[in-house]
């Protein structure tokens, strides 16, 4: 059985993977996930500290 990637998981590599700042909107787009979905789990990461919210968009935190 696969194990599938959850949603954060999706985002996080997703982003980690940009060279720029995306609004939510733009992840929604290029990802295919839910728009309200984005959001939410974008701000779960946030509190998480694996992404940060610029005045561009969203990126992910390198580590």
């Amino acid at each position: 059985m696969s194990e599938q990637k959850t949603v954060k998981e999706k985002l996080l590599e997703f982003l980690s993977n940009q060279d720029k700042p995306l609004m939510p909107k733009e992840i929604s787009r290029l990802t295919g996930l839910n728009y309200n979905t984005v959001r939410a789990r974008l701000h779960d990461l946030r509190k998480e500290g694996l992404v940060e919210r610029m005045l561009e968009g969203w990126i992910a935190k390198k580590t």
